[in-house]
């Protein structure tokens, strides 16, 4: 089930500690879908959002609120001292009743976590759900289906799959705080599960998504004691990542007024990892026109947005990733040739990673294999940010 509803704009994003995530929750504004109003976010609650990511609320500082009420955090899960799993209300997919691994979050805070999120959406026969020693776990929404389970069983959660658990530091030696939303739901065929559209349609999703994790880490203790997020945490750029079939949620996630620019705005990698199966790219060629259009639409500046696809040749997503890239190369008035560049293991130092410090739209043909791609590509595009 999906909810959808209108567009708010959610343009900075400050987590300033368990208080303003207290309040947030205390108020009411905990992003329940309600079937009673149309299926829309009211605009009110919106901003509410708006307000406590920038720090602030409509009563003022927040200063000297109580803290979080336990239960605001209870059935969150905390793994060791740097990962968690979290059940958001404000992820996307809404659990049938008596389950709720369709709200999981899998997230990884580093020792010294940099001032940015990576967003990551999955790819087909995928799930995110972990137990209590990290280990992968069968959701509760394929548990009951036979090919579902199986399917599940067979193979790791997809953070561990793609060795988000084990991230590189990035710039600085720091890493950005990762969280994994679930995209998928049980599905029939030659795919057990896949992403349905329609996830990221409300443009306030993502943001609110962003705040209510960050806020639940804030809260949690780990099991040091210690919380994941001590003190709160300033978030002033996100990376968003889809891989595989994860292309229609991305193509509607990248639209979120979280990632818009403006006032306060905040800037934005987009990765697209091999995910071009579908001609439906209006989205990304929507960002990319915002981003150009304002100025901010480059490589190498730590204000500015980049938009990264990285496709196999003579596969599948090679046709709609070629036509995306003329679409992209007339905004940016280049041509098409002057927008790709082949990698090989070899040339990854001297060709590749130039071409992603300088551009503001790069499309990179690789044959790396598939399900190796995020693995290979997040620390790569990582150690090609702006300091």
């Amino acid at each position: 089930m999906l909810p959808g509803g209108e567009s708010d704009r959610v343009c900075e994003l400050s987590v300033v500690g368990a208080e303003a995530m207290s309040m947030y929750a205390a108020g009411g504004h905990q992003g329940r879908w309600d079937g009673e109003d149309g299926g829309c976010w009211s605009r009110r609650r919106a901003l509410r959002a708006a307000l406590i990511l920038a720090g602030v609320s409509g009563g003022g500082n927040l200063s000297g609120r109580a803290s979080a009420a336990p239960e605001e955090v209870r059935g969150d899960v905390p793994i060791d001292d740097t990962t968690a799993l979290l059940f958001s209300p404000e992820a996307p997919l809404v659990p049938a009743d008596g389950l709720r691994d369709a709200r999981a979050v899998w997230c990884r805070v580093a020792r010294r976590p940099d001032s940015s999120v990576l967003v990551y959406l999955h790819g087909h026969n995928g799930y995110v759900t972990v137990d209590a020693s990290g280990r992968s776990r069968v959701p509760d929404w394929a548990a009951g289906d036979d090919a579902g389970r199986a399917g599940a069983t067979a193979k790791l959660a997809a953070p561990l799959i793609y060795k988000l658990d084990r991230l590189d530091a990035g710039r600085d030696g720091k890493t950005p705080i990762v969280l994994v939303p679930e995209v998928s739901t049980l599905a029939k065929g030659s795919f057990w599960a896949k992403e349905p559209a329609g996830q990221y349609a409300d443009a306030s999703r993502l943001g609110a998504l962003v705040a209510d994790c960050l806020g639940r880490l804030a809260r949690l203790d780990r099991p040091d004691g210690r919380r994941y997020l001590a003190g709160g945490v300033t978030v002033d750029r996100v990376y968003l990542a889809g891989h595989s079939g994860a292309g229609l949620p991305l193509e509607e996630a990248v639209d979120a007024s979280l990632i818009r620019p403006g006032a306060g705005s905040m800037p934005a990698d987009v990765w697209l990892f091999d995910c071009t199966y579908w001609s439906k790219v209006a989205g990304f060629v929507r960002f990319c026109t915002r981003w150009h259009e304002s100025g901010r639409l480059a490589g190498g500046r730590r204000d500015a947005s980049r938009f990264v696809c990285v496709y196999r040749p003579r596969t599948q997503t090679e046709k709609v990733a070629d036509a995306l890239r003329s679409e992209l190369a007339k905004l940016r008035g280049v041509t098409d040739a002057s927008l790709v560049v082949d990698h090989s293991p070899e040339n990854f130092d001297e060709v590749v990673r130039p071409a992603l410090l300088a551009s503001g739209v790069l499309f990179v043909r690789t044959h790396v294999p598939h399900d190796e791609i995020p693995t290979f590509f997040i620390p790569a595009l990582l150690g090609t940010l702006a300091s």
